[in-house]
Formats: structure tokens, sequence, C-alpha cells
């Protein structure tokens, strides 16, 4: 919703705050309040109502949370930055610290991408980057992406089929494979055939290293299957877990 009562303020970087739970805007409307030039002009909950709301006030910052019900984070900055006349920037302030999260996120544009663990100060500070037009990752996020660049090349292997593409980014969202069969409308049988598939191409053994792979050489950002995938988020604010058995 709107802030009526805080009209934007000439000089000042505005931002639209947008997280399912109440207690962190408010608690993130706070700490960055703290900083006279930051100014929250609106908040939303939901990731339809984020993006209407943003057109409207038009922020020159979004933070901006993954898991949320509806339309997820990825569909609301897919939604904003295909927005060529009024682009904002976008700050990810989110629990997921996977890997192909963050990938997924800069490809669509995202500037900066922090934990909800981060203190107030590298917060304001990460405001003030994105909104100057510069990257902004939290230190970790950031080394861990540098490691993954200087890691061995990805081997020669088998191309995984779009269908196992499918499976597999659904298993790397959490879904069991029953979940996955009714996604895909296939059998059971069918999903635990593919999976097999998968692990030999990718020479791993189990869900947990698959999904490893997955996130480490960025195959949710190929083919057909994406993390933009509204019918496979997440919404209890948990990152994905990996199942024993195939």
């Amino acid at each position: 919703m709107p802030d009526d009562q805080n009209p934007p303020m000439e000089g000042n970087i505005t931002i639209v705050l947008v997280d399912d739970h109440t207690m962190m805007r408010e608690g993130t409307r706070r700490l960055l309040e703290e900083d006279a030039e930051l100014q929250v002009i609106g908040e939303a909950e939901q990731g339809t109502e984020a993006v209407a709301l943003c057109q409207h006030l038009r922020p020159r910052v979004v933070v901006l949370d993954i898991a949320m019900k509806g339309m997820n984070g990825f569909g609301v900055a897919q939604a904003l930055l295909a927005n060529q006349e009024s682009k904002p920037e976008i700050l990810v302030l989110t629990a997921y610290d996977q890997l192909a999260y963050v990938r997924a996120m800069l490809k669509l544009g995202a500037r900066g991408y922090w934990l909800k663990s981060a203190r107030g100060s590298e917060i304001r500070t990460a405001v003030h980057e994105v909104a100057a037009g510069r990257s902004s990752l939290a230190p970790d996020v950031r080394q861990r992406l540098q490691e993954e660049e200087e890691a061995v090349p990805l081997p020669d292997q088998e191309p995984l089929t779009v269908r196992e593409r499918a499976v597999l980014h659904l298993v790397v969202q959490g879904l069991r494979n029953i979940d996955i069969a009714q996604h895909l409308s296939i059998s059971v049988k069918t999903v635990e055939t593919h999976l097999t598939s998968i692990y030999s191409k990718c020479g791993v053994q189990s869900r947990a290293e698959a999904i490893a792979f997955a996130q480490r050489h960025s195959l949710l950002l190929e083919g057909n299957s994406s993390p933009l995938d509204q019918r496979t988020e997440h919404t209890s604010g948990q990152p994905p877990l990996a199942e024993k058995r195939l």
C-alpha cells in the first residue's frame, strides 16, 4: 500500500518494500529510515500487489523478498524490469542463500542480493549502492560466486533432455516425486526413471548431490525450466529440502 502520510521528498531515495511478513516490513522500514536520505513510500505483501504499486509510485529502489504467495519475487523482478520506461533498481533481501537463486535474480537484472541476517547498516549501504546503479552483494554471496567461477569447468556430458531439466528444476524446488508426477502429468515411475538418467548424466548418486550440481552449474537458468515458474514457488519461507530417495 502507498504511504499517503509520507509523500516523496525531493532528493531522497524512494523505496518500496515487498515482503509477505508484516513484522519484517516494519523492521526493515525502521532500519532504513534511520538514514534521512532513505524514504519508504509504499509496502506490498504479495507479488501482483507489488507490481501494481511500483508501477504507480515509481520508486527508485525496490527491496524484494523471494517467497510470497501468488507471484513470487522472481516474477515481480521480471515484471518490473521488463518495463522500459520506469525500471526501479532491485535489492533482494531474503532468507534464501542458494547460488541458483542469486544467479537467477542477477540474470533478471537485480542489482543487489543480501540475506535477512545482515546488519541494518549493511542494508542501508546496499540501498545507496543499488540506487547509484552499482552491484551490491553480501560478502559471503560474493565470495561463493567467485569460488564457483574459479571451480573446475563442467565436464563433457550428455545433455539433459527438456523433460529431465523440468524434473531437476522441481527437485531443486523441493517437490516430492509424487508432486513432480502430478505437476508434469506423468507417473511416479517415470519420474524415477528420469531421476536415474539425471544422476547418471550428472555423475551424482543422490537427490542432494543432484540439487548441489544444478546449483553449482546454474542448470536452473538454462533451457525451459527456471525459478520463474510460479507454479512451483515456495511460500513457507524455508529453503527447499532434499529427499534421500529417488
